[in-house]
Parts: structure tokens; sequence; C-alpha cells
């Protein structure tokens, strides 16, 4: 059993315990397809890799993490000395109960504190509590939230839930959250009534028609392989930030080229989830 062996693998177990709070020995058979005894024998070399960094749960069956995991890992992520735990950092979209969905790229540091408080609250169906800033709002304020969805929309990862501040569900971004809390009050709201969420949209795209002829064959062939158009599916909570991330003009006599090169055609069907808040 080689060093490096054991090192890969306490990293694999590490960025499920740091991302998503905890981690146990179904957990990994499901994730790596190991047998039940191997999973044993990788969460017991953790332990004595990172003993602090885990606190057993008997009700659960699992591994918790501890505040001094996320301590060391935000100590890490500050150095810039490579290792285990900054491999462990790398954003992380595990396939538990929330689902986050990758829409696209990872731009702005994510907290796997944050990121994983998140993700416990999903599964388990609680509420959390945290403090945070927007541009509306830009004050430090208390929401409490039911979350319901994590999801990662052009560069950066959003929540998805019902505000009891707000009565209503909103989108929350993970980078302007703060002190961030684990509450034991139940979810009440049931994720069926995002009616944002649940509705899926057609958005049909097009290039940008202030193009000339041939820019616009440059376009339909970069993008739409020739085709005219292109129809696109998506949850009407999610059609902002589709439009934002692609830069396709919903004003086309606004947005021109050359900052727009592809353009919604079907704006008024689309119109009432652009920039929803």
């Amino acid at each position: 059993m080689s060093v490096e062996g054991r090192e890969a693998r306490d990293v694999k177990v590490g960025r499920i315990l740091l991302w998503e709070g905890r981690v146990s020995r179904s957990r990994l058979v499901a994730e790596y397809g190991l047998s039940p005894i191997r999973a044993s024998e990788w969460l017991r070399d953790f332990r004595e890799s990172y003993p602090e960094w885990v606190s057993w749960d008997s009700r659960l069956k699992a591994d918790l993490a501890t505040a001094k995991a996320y301590a060391d890992a935000e100590r890490a992520a500050k150095s810039s000395k490579l290792g285990a735990i900054n491999s462990m950092l790398v954003p992380y979209a595990p396939d538990a109960p929330g689902r986050p969905l990758a829409v696209s790229w990872d731009f702005v540091h994510t907290s796997p504190r944050t990121f994983s408080r998140l993700n416990l609250a999903i599964a388990d169906r609680l509420r959390v509590k945290f403090l945070y800033c927007s541009m509306t709002h830009p004050e430090p304020h208390e929401r409490t939230i039911e979350p319901h969805s994590l999801l990662r929309a052009g560069r950066r990862w959003h929540v998805r839930g019902y505000c009891l501040q707000r009565a209503g569900f909103r989108d929350f971004v993970l980078g302007r959250m703060n002190k961030i809390q684990l509450l034991t009050e139940q979810c009440t709201v049931d994720a069926a009534e995002d009616v944002a969420w649940s509705s899926l949209v057609r958005v049909r795209l097009v290039a940008h028609p202030h193009l000339s002829a041939a820019q616009q064959l440059v376009v339909r062939n970069e993008y739409f392989s020739g085709a005219a158009a292109r129809v696109e599916t998506c949850r009407g909570a999610l059609v902002s930030y589709m439009v934002q991330e692609l830069m396709a003009a919903t004003d086309m006599d606004r947005q021109k080229p050359p900052d727009y090169q592809l353009a919604v055609e079907n704006t008024e069907e689309c119109r009432q989830w652009l920039f929803r808040t």
C-alpha cells in the first residue's frame, strides 16, 4: 500500500466530507463502487490521517465534518502551497439528495462549509439561517430559507429555496452568504410549489439579426451546427442565467453586435422568466 495511494484515497474521502458535510461507508460504496469492507478501510485510514476532522454520528451511521476540518480547509485555501487538503477543495458537485446542477464553469471561490450546510439541509429537509448581501440590499441582513436545490449557473453557485422573510421562492448566491447555520426546524413548504423551478420554458436562440448574412452563418455553424436556430428547454428560474451566460440579446435594438452575437427570438414567450430575483 503506497503512501501516494493512501493520500489519493484520503482526498476522495475528504472531498465528500467537506462538500457534503458527512461521509459514510454506504456513500463511498455508491460513489466509488467499493465493497463495504474496502469502504470501511478507506474511512479508517482517513480517521487516522485526520482524526480531528470527523465526529461519529451513530444515528446517521456517518462521520460528520467538524469545525476543525473547515478551519484547516480555510487555512489551506489561503496558502499557495499545494497539498492533499487543497485537492479536497476543488469545487465538488456530488450526486447527493440535493442533486446540484452544473450549468457552467465555476469562477468565484465557493466555501465548502457553506456548500455542505446547504447540502445537508436539502438532504434532511431542514431550514438554514445566514447573513446575506445583495446588490439591492448590500448591508448584511438575516435570511432564513428552506432550500431545495443547489445549482451552478454561469460563474457562480446558487441555492434555490423558499425565503421566509420574502414569503416566496428565491435564488441566493453562495459567495454572498455568511455565518450560515443549519437549523433544527423542518421545512414546511413543498418544492413542488416552486412554479418557476418546475416550469419548463422553450428558449429559441438565433444569430443576431443585425449581423451580416456571412456573420450569421459563422454564428450558426459555431452554435447550431449550421441550423437556423437552436431551441433549448430550460427551467423558468434559470432562463435569465442562460441568457446572461450566452450573452444573448433580448432587446435586439438596444443589445447589438459585436457585444451580442446571439439573440432570443421568442422573447415574449420568455419575458416573464427573465431577470427574476
